[in-house]
């Protein structure tokens, strides 16, 4: 797919000192990638939170629930 990316003029100078011509869609591809590989990890990390967070009372309930299963046949 072809766009449009307008760069800070700064930014720009300081690509093209650092990655050759014909390389600059490749290097903007990956880090592109890498970029939304991060804000995705992010939000499911958010959403876990949020989820475990919303779920703490079940599992208090659930733990109390199987505590004496859980030292059932462990030495005294």
């Amino acid at each position: 797919m072809r766009t449009t990316v307008y760069l800070d003029d700064d930014l720009n100078q300081r690509l093209r000192r650092l990655i050759p011509p014909r390389g600059l869609n490749r290097f903007i591809n990956d880090a592109v990638a890498e970029k939304v590989r991060a804000l995705e990890e992010q939000r499911i990390i958010a959403e876990m939170r949020e989820g475990y967070i919303a779920t703490r009372e079940d599992r208090d309930e659930l733990a109390q629930e199987w505590e004496a299963v859980d030292l059932e046949g462990w030495p005294e």
